[in-house]
C-alpha cells in the first residue's frame, strides 16, 4: 500500500477532529467544552504536526488544515482578525505559487507557507508575539519571494528571518525545532554575513543568568526571572529540552554535563552564582532578622539561653507567634531561589546553543564552498575553548569535522572562483592564534582541523598560496618552540601530514 494512503486517515479525519475540538465550536459537547479541554486538544495538535514534519514534504498538514476550519471558539478582536485574515491570504497566494513553481523555487514557498501555518496557529493559540512575527515574515515573503522593493528598504530580510528563527527555537518545543531547521534549510542560500552574525552572537553569550538576560533583554524585578516560555500543559508532548548526550525527550531537563575535571565543575559553579550566593545569604539574614524579632528580639545564632522563654508564654501568645511564622515563612516561598535560577538559566542558554549549532550544522554541510561558512571558524572554536559544557565543545567540533567533510565534496572549479587568498590568510593567522590559547588536546584537534581546512581551500585555489600557509606554520611553530605559547605537538605534525599527502599526489 502506498506510503500517502496509510497516513491519509491522519489529514482527513484525525487533524480536523483535534482542530475541532481545539479551536471550533461544538454543539454535541454537553456540558461544553472547557478552555483547559481545548488546550490540551491544541497541544496534540501541535505535537502531531511534530511528528509529521520528518521533512518540508510536511508542510501540507497545517496549511490545508487551516483551510479546512473555522477557529470560531477563538476569541479575537478586530486587531487579530484583521492580521488573521492577512496572514491566511499571503499563505493562500503561497500555496497557489507552490503549484506553479519549478523544482527549485519550491522548497523556500514550502518552507514560508510552513512558517506562516504554524505563526497562524501561534495566534489562535494568543501567543502575544504573533502579530509581530506575522509582520516580519510579510516583509521576508515581499523581499524573499516577489523580490519587491518595500517601504523598510534598508530592513535585511535575511536578518529579519533568522531572528525570527532564532526567537522560535529559544522555545522548548519540538515542533518548533522541527520546523526552524526546515525553515533555514530552504533559505540558507539567501543568509547574509549579518544574518550568520546573528546566530555567532548566540554562540558567545554566557552560559549562565547574567548571558540569558542579556540575549533576552531580560531586566531583574524584585528578584523575579521573566519568563521565557509561558509553558505548556503537563499533557503536551510537544514541549521538548534537549538532552545533551543527543536525547531528545519530552517534559525532561537535563542539565547538560560540565567538562570532566572536577576543578571545572567547581569554576562553572563558583561562575554561575557568584554574586548570587551574596544575595541568598543577604535573603537568609532578611529571614533570621524577622524569626529573632517574631522571638523576641534575639538573633538566632546568638545561642540566647532566654531561647527556652516560651514555655512561659500563654496559649493565646503562643497562637500569635505560630501565626507570625506562617507568615514569615510565607514570605519566604516569595523570595526566588538565586542557585535554581542559575540553573535553570544554564540549561537554557546550553538548549539554545545546542539548536544554533544544529542550524549552522545545516548550513556547512550544503555551503561548503560559501565564504561565509569558513568565517564561521574561529567562533566555532571560541565556543569550544570558553563553553563549560562539554557536549557542546564536541558538537562544534563535530561541524568543523563535517565542514571538511562537505569541501572535500565540493567542485574545484566552484571553490576556486569564492576563495579569496587574502582573507584566508588572515583567517588562518587568527585560527593559530587560537589555537595558542588552550594547550588541551581536544582544543588543539579542533584547531587543527579548522586549519587545514583552510589550507585546503587556498592550495586548492591557488597552489603557490602554499608558501603563505607555510610561513604561518612556521611561524607559530617557532613561538611554541620559543616557549611564547603553549600549544600540541599534534597541531604540526598533522600540518606535515597534510604535506605528506599533497605530495604525494
Amino acid at each position: 500500500m502506498n506510503k500517502s494512503k496509510d497516513i491519509s486517515w491522519i489529514a482527513e479525519q484525525a487533524l480536523p477532529t483535534l482542530a475541532k475540538f481545539g479551536y471550533s465550536e461544538d454543539f454535541q459537547c454537553q456540558p461544553a467544552l472547557s478552555e483547559k479541554t481545548r488546550t490540551i486538544f491544541r497541544n496534540r495538535l501541535m505535537s502531531a504536526f511534530a511528528h509529521l514534519l520528518s521533512d518540508l514534504k510536511g508542510y501540507s498538514f497545517p496549511c490545508n488544515l487551516l483551510q479546512n476550519f473555522s477557529p470560531d471558539a477563538v476569541e479575537m478582536d478586530t486587531g487579530i482578525v484583521d492580521a488573521k485574515d492577512r496572514a491566511t491570504s499571503t499563505m493562500d497566494r503561497i500555496l497557489k505559487k507552490i503549484k506553479k513553481a519549478n523544482s527549485e523555487e519550491k522548497a523556500s514557498l514550502q518552507a514560508l507557507a510552513l512558517l506562516y501555518s504554524l505563526v497562524i496557529f501561534q495566534l489562535y493559540n494568543g501567543e502575544p508575539e504573533a502579530i509581530s512575527i506575522l509582520d516580519e515574515l510579510k516583509l521576508c515573503y515581499d523581499k524573499l519571494i516577489r523580490h519587491k522593493v518595500t517601504d523598510d528598504s534598508e530592513a535585511d530580510a535575511s536578518e529579519v528571518l533568522v531572528e525570527l528563527l532564532l526567537s522560535l527555537i529559544s522555545k522548548p518545543s519540538a515542533l518548533l525545532r522541527k520546523v526552524t531547521q526546515h525553515v533555514f534549510g530552504a533559505f540558507m542560500t539567501e543568509i547574509t554575513a549579518g544574518g550568520l552574525e546573528l546566530m555567532t552572537d548566540v554562540l558567545e553569550s554566557d552560559e549562565s543568568l547574567r548571558g540569558q538576560q542579556q540575549l533576552f533583554d531580560q531586566e531583574l524585578e524584585d528578584g523575579d526571572l521573566i519568563e521565557q516560555d509561558s509553558g505548556d500543559d503537563d499533557l503536551d508532548s510537544d514541549v521538548e529540552v534537549v538532552d545533551m548526550n543527543g536525547e531528545e525527550g519530552h517534559l525532561k531537563s537535563h542539565l547538560a554535563e560540565v567538562q570532566d575535571e572536577s576543578d571545572d565543575a567547581d569554576e562553572v559553579n563558583e561562575i554561575d552564582s557568584g554574586d548570587e550566593n551574596d544575595e541568598d545569604d543577604e535573603d537568609a539574614k532578611k529571614l533570621d532578622e524577622a524569626l529573632a524579632k517574631a522571638l523576641g528580639g534575639h538573633r538566632l545564632e546568638e545561642g540566647n539561653e532566654e531561647s527556652d522563654s516560651d514555655a512561659d508564654m500563654t496559649d493565646s501568645e503562643m497562637m500569635a507567634l505560630d501565626s507570625k511564622l506562617v507568615e514569615i515563612f510565607s514570605q519566604r516561598k516569595k523570595f526566588p531561589n538565586k542557585k535554581q535560577e542559575q540553573k535553570d538559566a544554564k540549561e537554557t542558554m546550553v538548549n539554545f546553543k545546542s539548536r544554533v549549532l544544529d542550524l549552522l550544522e545545516i548550513y556547512v554541510k550544503k555551503q561548503a564552498a560559501n565564504p561565509l561558512a569558513f568565517d564561521l571558524l574561529l567562533h566555532l572554536l571560541q565556543l569550544i575553548r570558553t563553553t563549560k559544557t562539554k557536549q557542546l565543545a564536541e558538537k562544534a567540533h563535530n561541524i568543523i569535522l563535517t565542514f571538511a567533510k562537505g569541501f572535500k565534496t565540493t567542485k574545484k572549479a566552484e571553490d576556486a572562483q569564492s576563495v579569496n587568498i587574502s582573507d584566508q590568510t588572515k583567517l588562518l593567522k587568527a585560527i593559530h592564534l587560537e589555537a595558542s590559547k588552550d594547550p588541551s588536546h581536544m582544543f588543539a584537534k579542533a584547531a587543527s582541523n579548522a586549519s587545514l581546512l583552510v589550507a585546503s581551500s587556498m592550495y586548492r585555489a591557488d597552489k603557490s598560496s602554499v608558501k603563505k600557509i607555510a610561513t604561518i606554520y612556521r611561524d607559530s611553530q617557532v613561538a611554541w618552540l620559543e616557549g611564547e605559547v603553549k600549544m600540541q605537538a599534534a597541531f604540526f605534525t598533522e600540518w606535515v601530514n597534510w604535506c605528506q599527502s599533497h605530495a604525494n599526489a
